[in-house]
């Protein structure tokens, strides 16, 4: 369920209310705002209602002719709950989401921070020690640190999207999380020694078909009001951090002979494969910007969750 706001000259307010209806909107709020220095009224628009029917409004008014080159805002937040005379099986639908929710969620958690690095380097020291002693608690609480997912939906989304930049970020977040998962094998091996005991690799068709079922998973979740995005995530962060770690601690201690291509190949394999079908996800889900959003105009378009 959403909350969209859409604030924007008085004499657009029709066109905002008749847009919502057009969605199946039926109750829509109007009320004056006050802006610091500025002289022209403004109003701000708002309902509450059903997460698809949120993204229907959000496409219908980033899509108008009417509203194209006109200075609005426009903020979307998710609700816990709605008590309307709305039937609640409708009310409670939770796929899918406006697209400025999804893309401004992947490009949030692209921004490369001290507290992003602190989770990329913790994760792959845990992931290094997990695999030295094919220790799988260790594994599985390391892929909750690592923050390789959002980074692969980042590109998936730019790429679906047409975003350049989003597929710039996500492609350096990723290149970053990897360099720091090699980097934690090499410190971790330096310092435990080896043998590396972590032997279940999967064969590059195997890690196709679990990386497409990933993929596909996380397209489709990130774009849910109730998907559970965390448990996706430990997946793909084991589906995809353990090679770069396993290849830091195979340098140090040495890397068996015949494995290190097929490694290689197999990581390959696991960040296109998840890539692409989280981008037929989108495909299938029809995410579309929409004009307001892709054409330069004086507005913004934001969404809160």
């Amino acid at each position: 369920m959403h909350e969209i706001r859409a604030t924007l000259p008085a004499e657009h307010v029709g066109e905002a209310a008749r847009l919502a209806n057009d969605a199946g909107i039926t109750s829509v709020a109007v009320s004056d705002v006050y802006f610091h220095g500025r002289d022209e009224g403004r109003k701000v628009v708002s309902v509450e209602t059903s997460t698809p029917r949120a993204r229907a409004f959000v496409d219908a008014l980033l899509g108008s002719a009417s509203l194209r080159g006109v200075d609005y805002s426009l903020t979307s937040r998710e609700l816990r709950a709605i008590v309307s005379g709305e039937d609640i099986l409708d009310l409670t639908k939770p796929m899918s989401e406006p697209f400025p929710d999804v893309i401004q969620d992947l490009w949030q958690l692209s921004h490369l921070t001290v507290s992003y690095f602190g989770r990329a380097a913790a994760g792959a020291i845990l992931l290094a020690t997990g695999i030295l002693e094919d220790n799988p608690v260790a594994i599985v609480v390391a892929a909750l640190f690592l923050p390789f997912l959002a980074e692969v939906l980042a590109v998936s989304f730019g790429l679906w999207s047409r975003d350049r930049r989003l597929i710039y970020r996500g492609i350096r977040a990723i290149a970053i999380s990897a360099a720091l998962a090699f980097a934690a094998g090499v410190l971790v091996a330096a310092i435990q020694g080896g043998p590396i005991h972590f032997t279940a690799f999967k064969s590059p068709l195997a890690s196709f078909a679990i990386s497409a079922v990933i993929g596909i998973t996380a397209g489709l979740s990130n774009a849910d009001d109730t998907g559970r995005r965390y448990l996706i995530g430990v997946a793909a962060a084991v589906q995809l951090a353990i090679f770069p770690v396993w290849l830091g601690a195979a340098t140090v201690i040495g890397i068996p002979d015949g494995v290190l291509w097929t490694r290689l190949e197999s990581f390959m394999i696991n960040l296109a494969t998840i890539s692409l079908a989280a981008v037929s996800a989108y495909a299938a889900l029809d995410l579309q910007p929409g004009r307001g959003w892709t054409s330069p105009r004086s507005g913004r378009a934001e969404g809160h969750k």
